[in-house]
Formats: C-alpha cells, sequence, structure tokens
C-alpha cells in the first residue's frame, strides 16, 4: 500500500508536469487558437484532485495495515454514560476524563492508549491560523456574523450582541462570548506543538468548566480547552490480557456546538476499528431517538468502505440496576426499531451497566474484541477493495482523458513544423544556393584565366623580378664590377686556367638568377590568398552566422539573398579567407553529425601551394642552359667549353663582359618565357576553384553531408527560424513524454 500511494504519488507530479507542459505549449506562437483550444484539457484539475485523494486512501490504508493498536471509538449523545464507560475500560477518573450531570462536559476529542509504563497526556495545541478556522469561523457562519475575523487580534477587538431569539442560535452565540471573553485564560496556548502534562492537571485541556467553575469565576472562567486540537492519553488498563488496545473519546453527538459533530468524526476513517454507541434508559430517554439515528448516520463518514455496519458499529445498552422498567423499554426499542424485531440482526447490543469496570470487561469489551478478532481481516479486505475500486475509477478517467489528448497532439504533428522536413528543406536549399554562388566565382575565374586581357599584376610582377636580376648583374653579381673582377683574375692565375673560376661562378649564378624570380612567390600567395577570400565570402554568404563573435550571433545571420549574382557577403571582419575555411573544415568535421567528404574538399583547397619553383622553373629551367662552362655546339651537337680568357686583367675583363652578357641574356629569355606564361596562375586558380566547387556540391555524399551539417547547426544558421520550431517540438517532446510516464503508471497499477 505504500508503494501504491508513493505511485498514485508519482502520478500525481506527472499531472502536474503534464498541466506545466500543455500550458507552455499552448502559449508558443507555432500554437494557432484551434490547437490551443484541443490542448486544453477541463478535467485536468479535477483529476489532479482525485489522483492526490487516491494517493492519500492508499497512504492511509497503508497507516491502517501498519498500526500497531486496535482502536475503538465511544460516541453518544451527552448524558448517555460515554464518559463512564470510558473511564471503566481505561481506568482513569474524572480527572481526565471527566463526567457531569445535565451538561457536556467533553469539549476535545481524545485518544486513550493502553501503555504499561508510560503516564501521562500530550495535547497537540491550535496555532492561531488553526483556532480561528475550526473554532471561531463555523460559529461565524452558523450564525451568519460575515466575515470572520481573520487573525486573533481581530476576535479580540470583535464586538457580539448581547443575545439572540432563536434557541439554538442563541446557545451557539453563547459559547461564542465564553470563547471571546476567556480568550486570555487561552491565548498563550495558541502555539501549534504539543504539550505534555501530568494526567492529574489534564483535565481543563480537555473538559467544558463546571458549574460550580463557572459560578465562581463567571466570565473569567479559564477554556483552555479551547487552543486544544486533540489530546493524546497513556496510561495502563486494568482489564487483564488487553494490550494494544487504544480508546477514542469522541465528544456527544448532538451537542449545541457549530458543525461539531462533523468536527469530531473528521480524519477518523481508517484510524477506528470500531464504534461503541452509548444509549442510556432514561426517564425522559427510553427509546433510539432522531439524535441516535443521525449519530449513527454520521458514523458512516467514519465507516468508509466497510460494507457492513453492524461490524463496524455496536450499541451499548447502559443499564441502571435500580429501574429494570426503565431498561426494559430501551431493549424492547432497541428490538423492534433498530434491529427489526430480529436480536442483533443489524447491530450487536451490549448490554452492561458502565460503572462497573468487572461487566464492561465481560459484557462489552471481551465479546467486542473477540468479534473484532475474526471481523477486522473482513473489514481490511473491504476497504482495500473499495479503495481500488475508487482509485480504478479515476484511472479509467485520466485514460480518458489521455485519449482525448493524444488525438489533440496529432493535430499539433500534424499542422505544425515537422523539425526532418523542414531540415531537409533547409539542407537542399543552403546546398543549391552555395552551388549558385560558387559557380558565379568559377565563372568569373574562368574568364580571369582565359580572357584576352593578360594578367597585369604578373606582368608587373615579373618585370620587377627582371629588373632585380639585372641590377644584380650590373652590380658585378652581387660583388661589385672590380672585386669580382680581381677574383677572378687571381683565381686563374693561382688555378692556372679560367675554367677553375667561370664553372663554380656559373652555378651560383644559375641557383641566384631562379632565386630572385622566386620572388613570384610573393604575387602566387596573394593570388591564393585573394583565391581563399573570394571562396570563403561565397561560403559565408550562407553560413556566415557560424564565423561571427557570440554578440553578432544575435541578429538572425540567415538572411542570404536567393539571387546568387548579388555580392557576395565578406567574411567576419579581421579574419582571414583562409581562417574562415580552416574553421568551416572544422565544423564539417566536428559537428554532431560529422561531414568528412565536405570536410576534406575544403582541406584540399587550403593544401594547395602556388610556387614559381613547382609551378614555372620547369618551363624557364632552358632558358638557363647558356650558364654553363660547357654548352652544346648548336650546329654538331658536340659540348664545348666557351670560356677561353687570357689569365691576365685583360682576360679578367673579357671574363666579366662575357658573364654579363649570358647572364643578362638568361635574365631577358627567362622574362620572355614567364610573359608568355602569365595565364597560368589565373588557369591554376580557375581549376582548384573548380574542384572544390564540384567535390564539396556534387561528391557522392554531398546531399547527405549537407543534411547533416543543417542538423548540427540549423539553430546557428538560422536561429529565428529554426529557434521556433525547436522550441515548439522540444515543448511538443515534452508533453509525448508526460503522457507516456502517465500511461505507463497507470499499467503498472492495473498490473
Amino acid at each position: 500500500m505504500q508503494r501504491e500511494s508513493e505511485r498514485w504519488h508519482t502520478l500525481g507530479e506527472h499531472l502536474a508536469e503534464l498541466d506545466d507542459a500543455l500550458a507552455d505549449l499552448r502559449v508558443h506562437t507555432t500554437m494557432d487558437a484551434e490547437l490551443v483550444t484541443a490542448l486544453t484539457l477541463p478535467q485536468l484539475t479535477e483529476i489532479q484532485l482525485a489522483v492526490a485523494q487516491a494517493a492519500d486512501s492508499f497512504k492511509v490504508i497503508a497507516s491502517r495495515f501498519t498500526r500497531t493498536t486496535v482502536n475503538i471509538g465511544v460516541s453518544g449523545a451527552a448524558r448517555m454514560g460515554k464518559s463512564t464507560l470510558l473511564q471503566s475500560i481505561s481506568g482513569l477518573d474524572d480527572n481526565q476524563i471527566p463526567t457531569g450531570h445535565g451538561i457536556p462536559v467533553t469539549a476535545v476529542r481524545s485518544r486513550i492508549f493502553h501503555s504499561p509504563a508510560v503516564r501521562r497526556a500530550e495535547l497537540e495545541m491550535h496555532s492561531p491560523e488553526s483556532f480561528l478556522t475550526a473554532v471561531i469561523s463555523p460559529l461565524h457562519a452558523a450564525l451568519d456574523l460575515s466575515p470572520a475575523p481573520r487573525t486573533v487580534a481581530e476576535f479580540r477587538d470583535w464586538v457580539y450582541p448581547e443575545a439572540h431569539p432563536d434557541t439554538r442560535h442563541r446557545v451557539l452565540l453563547t459559547r461564542l462570548r465564553e470563547l471571546h471573553s476567556a480568550l486570555t485564560s487561552y491565548e498563550p496556548l495558541l502555539t501549534g506543538g504539543v504539550k505534555t502534562v501530568p494526567l492529574e492537571e489534564v483535565r481543563p485541556f480537555v473538559a467544558y468548566p463546571t458549574h460550580e467553575e463557572i459560578s465562581k469565576a463567571g466570565e473569567r472562567v479559564g477554556r483552555a480547552y479551547a487552543a486544544v486540537r486533540e489530546a493524546r492519553i497513556e496510561c495502563a488498563f486494568p482489564h487483564e490480557h488487553v494490550a494494544r488496545i487504544g480508546i477514542v473519546d469522541l465528544p456527544g453527538l448532538g451537542e449545541v456546538v457549530a458543525d461539531a459533530e462533523r468536527q469530531h468524526v473528521a480524519g477518523l476513517r481508517n484510524e477506528v476499528d470500531a464504534v461503541l454507541v452509548v444509549k442510556r434508559s432514561s426517564d425522559t430517554s427510553s427509546f433510539f431517538d432522531e439524535t441516535d439515528t443521525a449519530g449513527l448516520g454520521l458514523l458512516d463518514e467514519v465507516r468508509g468502505f466497510v460494507r457492513s455496519t453492524g461490524e463496524f458499529a455496536y450499541l451499548v445498552h447502559n443499564t441502571d440496576p435500580d429501574k429494570p422498567h426503565l431498561a426494559e423499554n430501551l431493549r424492547g426499542d432497541l428490538l423492534r426499531n433498530v434491529n427489526g424485531g430480529e436480536p442483533d440482526r443489524f447491530f450487536t447490543v451490549f448490554e452492561t451497566d458502565v460503572r462497573d469496570p468487572e461487566r464492561v470487561g465481560r459484557e462489552v469489551l471481551g465479546p467486542l474484541l473477540k468479534r473484532m478478532a475474526e471481523g477486522l481481516p473482513v473489514m481490511d479486505a473491504e476497504v482495500l477493495a473499495g479503495t481500488r475500486t475508487q482509485a480504478s475509477s479515476v484511472r479509467d478517467r485520466t485514460r480518458l482523458q489521455l485519449t482525448d489528448l493524444r488525438r489533440a497532439l496529432d493535430q499539433v504533428a500534424r499542422r505544425a513544423g515537422v523539425p526532418e522536413e523542414v531540415n531537409e528543406a533547409k539542407a537542399a536549399q543552403l546546398r543549391s544556393t552555395i552551388a549558385r554562388r560558387l559557380r558565379v566565382l568559377v565563372a568569373e575565374l574562368a574568364a580571369e584565366a582565359h580572357g584576352s586581357v593578360l594578367d597585369q599584376g604578373f606582368s608587373e610582377a615579373v618585370e620587377k623580378a627582371y629588373e632585380d636580376v639585372v641590377g644584380w648583374i650590373q652590380d658585378g653579381f652581387g660583388k661589385g664590377p672590380d672585386a669580382w673582377k680581381e677574383e677572378a683574375l687571381a683565381c686563374m692565375i693561382t688555378e692556372g686556367h679560367a675554367a677553375a673560376f667561370a664553372g663554380p661562378e656559373f652555378s651560383r649564378i644559375r641557383v641566384e638568377i631562379s632565386r630572385r624570380f622566386a620572388a613570384l612567390d610573393d604575387f602566387f600567395t596573394a593570388r591564393l590568398t585573394a583565391a581563399w577570400d573570394r571562396t570563403a565570402a561565397v561560403l559565408a554568404a550562407e553560413c556566415g552566422a557560424l564565423f561571427q563573435d557570440d554578440g553578432s550571433k544575435e541578429a538572425d545571420s540567415a538572411s542570404s539573398s536567393d539571387d546568387a549574382t548579388a555580392a557576395p557577403a565578406v567574411a567576419p571582419a579581421a579574419r582571414s579567407g583562409r581562417d574562415v575555411l580552416a574553421e568551416l573544415a572544422e565544423l564539417f568535421a566536428a559537428s554532431s553529425q560529422p561531414c568528412p567528404g565536405l570536410a576534406s574538399a575544403v582541406n584540399s583547397l587550403l593544401d594547395v601551394r602556388l610556387e614559381y619553383r613547382t609551378l614555372l622553373y620547369p618551363r624557364v629551367r632552358p632558358d638557363l642552359a647558356p650558364l654553363n662552362l660547357q654548352v652544346t655546339h648548336p650546329d654538331t651537337g658536340e659540348q664545348m667549353q666557351h670560356v677561353a680568357v687570357p689569365l691576365t686583367t685583360e682576360g679578367a675583363e673579357h671574363l666579366h663582359e662575357l658573364f654579363n652578357s649570358l647572364a643578362e641574356q638568361a635574365a631577358f629569355r627567362i622574362q620572355r618565357s614567364l610573359s608568355q606564361e602569365a595565364a597560368v596562375p589565373a588557369v591554376v586558380i580557375h581549376a582548384l576553384v573548380e574542384q572544390f566547387e564540384d567535390t564539396l556540391i556534387r561528391s557522392g555524399t554531398s546531399v547527405m553531408e549537407f543534411r547533416r551539417f543543417v542538423r548540427s547547426y540549423r539553430n546557428d544558421l538560422w536561429p529565428a527560424e529554426f529557434k521556433g520550431i525547436d522550441e515548439a517540438n522540444s515543448r511538443f517532446a515534452r508533453v509525448l513524454r508526460v503522457t507516456q510516464d502517465i500511461s505507463k503508471a497507470l499499467e503498472e497499477g492495473q498490473r
């Protein structure tokens, strides 16, 4: 039962979450008025209350099944001997269970438990709020005095009328005025806690003042009972073999106090296993009257799901040995009018003198406990079955609401945005727009590569390199003309021939001329960087939101134009095209659904190197051939040495002129050859970007990987569009999850 209570409590939490999730979904911007109406479940609040009550019911049953005492309620109208019967069962006296003649005396519901070692009273005290709610407000309502005071201070300052023409209202007004005038006697006790007092001092806390006390103190008489919600008394019962017994003292039925009877039985369901209703024959009441009948009806609230009233409620005929004729009259009335002429047909009647503890033990307590030993399992089963039946009804109502909700959710699913479909459309749109923009860029690069206008920048770079080489030659090959000649003469004289100097110098000059023309690498780097920038700008026009800082991402970066010929957006400021492309490659590779093909396409573009050494040097290498000690004869094809000068100053001068002439001729030939290759860099750039465009857009995995890319970064690419869709679907998914949790909990309960 504890697990069942916890399950229903969890179900209540799921329903509360469902209520919140539905409210969250209803206010989303994607929901139209019709969907909002469909997602409103008018019975949800009512079902939540029923589920909470079911959880409480199973919790109460768990408490009933784990309770260590058999609890017997004792009730009856005033002056019937109820308090005397309690004394005979518990062994207490007037100091704890007061009795009286002619007036009600019990003011507070008490629970009395057998305890062989403990003797004390624990008083559960009212708080100011509970006192006003449970005691004062009902009196105000019964007397049509509204509004009721909201604070004790308001109650203290309230001015009540002196009298009321109606008898019952006059009695209620008297009770209210008594509480009002005695407020100072119990206001300090309104602590809301538990107060422990010796049993010898408990009477003022559970009983009305006696007639003598009222006569002596008047309006100043203390009314400590007004501050007490309930009393728990522990003492040793006098009856042999009695243990784990609890007696619940129910204040007199029929007492003229606002809603007193219902308040006294409130909360006792499953806390009382049986009730003894005391009825005493007297000169004025030797029959079962309307007050007694109403009292039995009121006890039905305590009985709950126990089907047999006779197993729960028992009548105690309190006889007076000195007045046998009165006992006979009541005995006959109980037989005829209560049991339909058949002894114990509807209610078992225990007949005893409640003043005699020995007779009470033998004629009431013993037979009652024997009946309960047999009947308690039956009553427990009835209580359990009744609670489960009630819970089953709640379960069915909850299922019906879930069915209605699922129909509404089907409408939402059909009419709200479906993320995968939107995702595929966005992926196709992104791929198509990038393809059109790249196609425009490729066309521009093709025109630059194959157009009639030469690349002026390349020609200028070649001319600059040529002038640098010529200047170096004229500067004595970097040594100064005189120094060069002196070095040549010294080497020739030392070695005895010109070849010793000419051979190494030819090699040095060839290498240096090639190195100086390699300055074209700066031009190639600039052209490649420009290609990266232009390509990055194309991609940033569609994916720029991915490369913005956090502040820029607040705006909708998905406002790309459908016109692919429009000027592409520039990559974010202060970031090179290479950096943007590198980040894009990383985004492709590191996305939640990786796109290795797209990443490879970008990385391949970034891995390209345009260099003079690899691109143009092989084409100009023949132009450097004359700068060798041995050359091929143009007619015979034979190898010959074309450096032969005397080992003199004049020979060194002649050698310098020869080297100058050959070097300048080689530089000129290279310049002419490079000028003829002016279109090569542009052709290479065009081919690179065209290959990138083909790989990115038309590889075998391109379509799939663009979908993956959009799934991973759609909220960054189109925050305004997908934020709403994702929020709506997240809220929708939450509702679905909660309904599944509720269905699961209901199924578990069914099993």
